[in-house]
């Protein structure tokens, strides 16, 4: 039997009077239709949750303080702050000259992701999807600073059997927006135990958290209809799927990031992220 979790950005309450599912629609040849009940929607209950996305490396030898950073930062802000983090660039990849660094953390998502935001040095991160690059000393000031009125609610229910994940979602719109939306998917990891480098000491049994291991839908995800505008008061459902047969993923460890957002390089920003573990 399939393991169904649910995860919502509210509390249970009524259903929004205009809870429909509203067209047209882009439906790329992968997008699944999506036959699970969701439970009613209480817009009053929904909050705004934030999304960091750290950009890291097993073989940069700071980021173990980002790492720590984010463990605080998660500490104040609970379950409203989500993170993703990125191993991309040259302190990511395989060490040619240390047998304790051959594992390869990139993926094709966080090196896109990486081109898309210019990341260079590292630790730093994206709150948002915004064009600011920020390191860490700056990362507290910034999150407290981010606009917290609810603008969309997105629920999950995952279901998981035989190696397969798939993700379904429903987006609500709660306020108007005007710029084309889009919904993304990503997995990411916890408690993978690889090496890494913290300052001058080889840690071999650290602890990875958060770490981006693939897209469901692409790097940059999909638009719900045909211009991506998405109506206030409407809800739009969308599903996807992935294996996990020839990963080392444990599926125990991993959960599923979905970000509602307008990507633009100068002005992007996300109104809505929420994480549902897989199983």
């Amino acid at each position: 039997m399939k393991n169904i979790i649910i995860a919502l950005v509210i509390a249970a309450g009524f259903m929004i009077a205009c809870d429909r599912i509203e067209g047209p629609y882009i439906i790329p040849s992968e997008v699944e239709e999506v036959t699970v009940e969701f439970p009613p929607l209480d817009p009053s209950s929904v909050f705004r949750k934030l999304l960091i996305e750290e950009y890291t490396g097993h073989y940069c030898p700071n980021c173990p303080d980002g790492h720590e950073e984010l463990d605080r930062l998660h500490g104040i802000f609970q379950d409203t702050l989500v993170i993703v983090g990125i191993h991309a660039g040259a302190l990511a990849a395989p060490q040619a000259t240390d047998a304790n660094f051959a594992y390869d953390f990139r993926t094709d998502v966080g090196n896109e992701l990486r081109s898309f935001f210019n990341i260079d040095g590292i630790p730093v991160a994206i709150i948002n999807r915004k064009k600011d690059i920020i390191s860490p000393a700056r990362w507290q000031s910034k999150l407290a600073a981010e606009d917290r009125t609810p603008k969309a609610a997105i629920q999950l229910v995952n279901q998981y059997a035989n190696n397969t994940l798939k993700v379904n979602a429903k987006v609500t719109m709660l306020q108007d927006y005007s710029q084309p939306l889009r919904l993304s998917f990503l997995l990411v990891e916890d408690n993978i135990i690889k090496p890494q480098l913290k300052h001058s000491e080889t840690i071999l049994d650290y602890t990875h958290k958060h770490v981006l291991r693939a897209g469901l839908n692409g790097t940059f995800g999909d638009m719900l209809t045909g211009d991506g505008i998405l109506q206030k008061d409407s809800a739009y459902t969308y599903g996807r799927s992935i294996t996990f047969a020839g990963h080392d993923w444990n599926p125990d460890n991993c959960s599923v990031v979905a970000i509602l957002y307008y990507k633009d390089k100068l002005k992007g920003e996300v109104l809505q992220v929420e994480q549902l573990p897989v199983k």
